[in-house]
């Protein structure tokens, strides 16, 4: 779901004093619940900021890199080789879609800013340069930082950034794999006015991304000396976590199964969900709504240790030292490729539908929120049919509404929507 679909109905300038409001009162009380205005994906990074400690009165990022640092490291980086091609599908039309193109490394640090010139004078204002450093744990929430965080594209609308000095500013990001092995090599990002986070520009820069993967491929370069790709590189004990329609989830690691607690299954799917790991802090105020139980919280993962084994968790932060893939993720994929009706297939409920942990219920309601938009956009019939069976479509006036409209007008299934309807209402 995009930012202008979530904001549907309200101005720019509503929305943004309207997020601004929201933003102050959190700063104040951050453990008060949010509004419904907020994004889950974005008040899920707010409360990932603030327990790392960011200063959300900062005006500017973080300057990481030294000219001469910034040169050499490029150079080498493999994304250098793939610049020509972003900057034919991105940066050639910038100066006429307005945006500003920025290409940074798997730590968030921006390594190529170019685009539309008057922008980047303005974003040198907040440090939006070469050599910054825009990653959650240095700025907060913005788009190429949360991209890395939760290895997705995401959007970050004007209001919606946790630092001051980019309140004014959208943009969108993809994070960018290595092609054989999986490793995250970088970002890519597009910031500008309102018009960044479009649903356009989201897919312009996904199609970027996968492009350079692709280009990657060919080319057969990954760090290091250039290694022939010629067939993918399985990923070591690659782990699978089960929570979809569950209380608690299963792990299948290494040919064996380990059924979870829920509080462990919560533990796994967080850690799951940030590759560059969390904090206790982070993992307090994502499990409970005051955020004041850390000993809990070491307690809960010295039993998860015991659990997984040592080799499997590692602290400071705390971080999964295998790749994780969830059910969550195979339904996001199908979404991702137009596979509505396998996605559907794969949907066995909300994940973890009992926890109170207000992390879980933040990625929870993102996800189911993923999928019913993707089946009222479908305008399918069976889609429809299918979604308004499951316990999350039964009450869905919208796509009770939806299913309405896209049955035949003489269907005797009408009668049945109407009734349901009028029952809602």
């Amino acid at each position: 779901m995009t930012c202008l679909t979530y904001y549907r109905g309200m101005s720019s300038l509503k929305r943004i004093g309207a997020l601004a409001a929201v933003h102050e009162h959190f700063l104040a009380a951050p453990t008060s619940p949010l509004p419904d205005l907020i994004r889950p994906v974005v008040a899920e990074s707010w409360r990932r900021s603030l327990a790392l400690g960011v200063d959300p009165d900062a005006e500017a990022a973080p300057l990481d890199m030294s000219e001469n640092e910034l040169a050499d490291y490029r150079a080498n980086h493999p994304l250098a080789a793939m610049m020509p091609l972003i900057r034919r599908l991105l940066t050639e039309d910038a100066d006429e879609a307005g945006h500003i193109v920025a290409v940074g490394d798997a730590l968030g640090r921006l390594l190529w800013v170019e685009g539309h010139h008057h922008l980047r004078s303005r974003a040198e204002t907040m440090q939006f340069v070469e050599g910054s450093l825009w990653s959650e744990r240095a700025t907060g929430t913005n788009a190429p930082g949360t991209a890395l965080a939760l290895d997705r594209a995401v959007q970050i609308s004007a209001g919606e950034h946790f630092g001051l000095g980019a309140l004014s500013w959208s943009c969108v990001a993809a994070p960018v794999h290595h092609p054989l092995t999986g490793a995250l090599l970088g970002v890519i990002d597009l910031t500008g006015g309102p018009d960044v986070t479009g649903p356009r520009a989201l897919a312009l820069v996904r199609a970027c991304a996968a492009a350079v993967e692709a280009g990657l491929q060919l080319r057969g370069q990954q760090f290091g000396a250039p290694r022939p790709m010629v067939v993918p590189i399985p990923r070591k004990r690659a782990a699978r976590l089960t929570l979809l329609g569950a209380e608690a989830g299963s792990l299948e690691l290494d040919g064996r199964t380990v059924h979870l607690s829920r509080r462990h299954t919560e533990l796994v799917w967080l850690l799951a969900s940030a590759p560059h790991g969390l904090s206790a802090q982070a993992l307090d105020v994502a499990l409970h709504d005051e955020g004041e139980h850390l000993i809990t919280v070491r307690a809960e993962i010295n039993r998860l240790r015991r659990v997984l084994g040592p080799a499997l968790l590692s602290s400071r932060p705390y971080r999964l030292n295998v790749p994780i893939r969830t059910d969550v993720a195979q339904v996001r994929e199908a979404l991702s490729e137009g596979r509505l009706e396998q996605a559907l297939d794969l949907f066995a409920g909300s994940p973890l539908p009992g926890s109170d942990a207000p992390g879980i219920r933040s990625m929870t309601d993102e996800f189911v929120c993923e999928v019913r938009e993707a089946v009222l956009a479908s305008g399918s019939v069976p889609v429809l049919e299918r979604w308004v069976k499951l316990p999350e479509g039964r009450e869905d006036a919208a796509a009770w509404q939806a299913l309405l409209r896209a049955l035949p007008p003489n269907s005797p299934r009408q009668a049945r929507a109407r009734a349901r309807l009028a029952r809602l209402a």
